[in-house]
């Protein structure tokens, strides 16, 4: 039986692990969450990714329970995207690579809620040895 550098051993403790190739696990995360602003209010950063590379699919609804109307800006990695959002209305919306979401009164009070899901691809850790 030939041993060393050629690896032809039937003892496997002899041999490097096999490289593993690239798996991937695609993630998705889901909530619905309450927001609210004023007149001093800037701007209300409902989601946020970090890092900004990661890249997301977000599909939701952005309700407005407010008497006013509001905007809703979508910071993606391909430019952004502005919406206004009607007093007492709704945006449902599918989005991807997005970065941020966030809202903007016109310089009155506001309330809504942000119901959403973002799915994301990551590569999952490969222990060589298993």
């Amino acid at each position: 039986m030939l041993k060393g550098k050629h690896c032809f051993s039937h003892d496997s403790n002899q041999c490097p692990p096999r490289p593993v190739g690239n798996k991937f696990e695609t993630l998705t995360f889901t909530n619905c969450a309450p927001f609210a602003g004023g007149p001093d209010t800037g701007g209300n950063i409902i989601f946020d990714v970090e890092p900004n590379s990661l890249p997301v699919v977000l599909a939701g609804t952005i309700e407005n329970f407010s008497d006013d109307s509001i905007n809703v800006i979508f910071e993606r990695s391909s430019g952004n995207i502005t919406r206004t959002i009607f007093a007492n209305s709704s945006l449902s919306f599918i989005y991807d690579d997005v970065t941020r979401v966030t809202v903007f009164g016109f310089g009155q009070e506001y309330t809504g809620s942000f119901k959403f899901q973002a799915s994301y691809t990551i590569e999952e850790l490969q222990d060589l040895n298993d």
